[in-house]
């Protein structure tokens, strides 16, 4: 399959300026990205989102709750609100975990979040999550070595052939989204800022300013190929 980049917001418009030259395949939230905004509710903002994507663009959403009953209830409450099939994301606390084993079973997509150590990703694909999130950024803060824990999680994934997909995610700088890129990870989820200086170079800017120059120079300004 292949790689995944995803937006990591709730903002529509960002969404729809950013596909306009970037391959975005998806979104991802949460319940702090979505508190961001408080001139909507949570609901309007997961609504609006929804129906900017397309029908295969996936959508991650987040239960609240964080009781393994309050987490199914609404897991069942977020599927029942879309027609597409929404990846809830659970966060690998113990209630969380028992949550990813019992939607697992009922054939929910389930994303495991809030992961920061090698154990908790494979553990969580063991129980039945589809993706793992490993929080890059968090765990090199926390002294962790991200790169090499997705690198691991990734061999631990290959070698005991586990269909888990390694969906990176908390990033702070584009060199960090490289690596995680190079460290094997299969989707990686970016802030609306990240992604906006993604493709960014001023190097690029200034060689673009100088072909037009060039032409201009040579052929009159205002001019083009076929003019």
């Amino acid at each position: 399959m292949a790689f995944t980049l995803l937006m990591d917001g709730a903002d529509v418009e960002a969404f729809r300026s950013l596909s306009q030259f970037l391959p975005l395949d998806g979104v991802t939230t949460n319940p702090s990205i979505l508190a961001k905004n408080t001139t909507i509710s949570a609901e309007e903002q997961l609504v609006q989102i929804n129906e900017v994507l397309s029908s295969d663009q996936p959508l991650h959403i987040q239960p609240v709750a964080e009781t393994v009953d309050g987490i199914r209830k609404e897991a069942e409450q977020i599927s029942n609100a879309f027609e597409r099939e929404v990846c809830i994301k659970v966060p690998v606390s113990k209630e969380g975990m028992k949550a990813i084993k019992h939607l697992a079973q009922d054939g929910v997509k389930i994303t495991a979040t809030g992961i920061f150590t090698v154990q908790q990703a494979f553990l969580a694909a063991k129980a039945g999550a589809s993706y793992v999130a490993p929080y890059v950024n968090r765990i090199d803060i926390q002294h962790g070595n991200s790169i090499d824990v997705l690198r691991r999680i990734r061999q631990l994934f290959d070698m005991y052939g586990m269909p888990a997909r390694i969906l990176a995610a908390s990033f702070k700088n584009i060199r960090q989204i490289e690596e995680a890129m190079l460290a094997g990870v299969h989707e990686v989820t970016v802030s609306p800022d990240l992604l906006e200086v993604l493709l960014n170079h001023q190097g690029t800017d200034a060689a673009v300013k100088q072909f037009t120059n060039d032409f201009h120079d040579a052929f009159g300004k205002g001019k083009t190929l076929f003019e």
